[in-house]
């Protein structure tokens, strides 16, 4: 777990110098010597602090994808029914990552920005977080009786986590022959027909 951060103290410096050069070179370029010399600290504060260049990238990526996860959060717990809310986490991960190229290298694996074990680390991390507000959504709609209770609940958030990344994926590289809101209206209806709780027919 990262330390707290002092608004003003060596930590959070070099946080804050190590997500300007990882956002502005990426993980490959940003060096521990620029963000030391940034956060006006020395080699030896950076090591007191992180482990490593891997470990600083990473709490970046993870502070980022907090952030994420909060509008995610909300998104997630409006009104309505599960599928219309997860519509809405789809829309926000678009908008977020659209705007996030940090968060978007480390799923995506943008080879000039960050190398492929950080990468995948970062990647997991975000699959790992994304998958467990999607699983809590699906047993909150359990629970309700808006979702079928036959639903594996595990596996249905592995499955909409990477239909949902191919939606958005392929929006965010323009590769989609649809304009997104009609993606987004054809994924919840087949997400709906796939999770919610129907009434049995006459």
């Amino acid at each position: 777990m990262a330390e707290p951060l002092e608004s003003d103290g060596p930590r959070a410096r070099l946080f804050e110098a190590a997500e300007v050069h990882f956002r502005r070179y990426g993980f490959r370029r940003a060096t521990i010597d620029d963000i030391t010399r940034d956060a006006e600290t020395g080699k030896g504060s950076f090591y007191l602090h992180f482990d490593s260049k891997e470990a600083a990238y990473l709490e970046v990526v993870e502070a980022s994808l907090a952030r994420f996860l909060e509008a995610a959060g909300e998104a997630l717990r409006r009104e309505g029914p599960v599928p219309n809310r997860l519509r809405a986490l789809v829309e926000i991960t678009a908008e977020h990552y659209g705007h996030d190229e940090l968060l978007r290298a480390s799923l995506f694996g943008a080879g000039d920005l960050v190398d492929g074990r950080v990468s995948a680390a970062a990647a997991h991390m975000q699959r790992s977080r994304i998958r467990e507000l999607l699983a809590e959504t699906l047993e909150e709609g359990i629970a309700e009786g808006s979702i079928r209770d036959t639903v594996d609940v595990e596996a249905a958030a592995a499955v909409l986590f990477e239909i949902g990344w191919a939606v958005v994926r392929a929006e965010l590289e323009g590769n989609i022959d649809l304009p997104f809101d009609v993606a987004l209206s054809t994924l919840n209806e087949i997400v709906g027909l796939g999770v919610v709780s129907r009434e049995p027919r006459p």
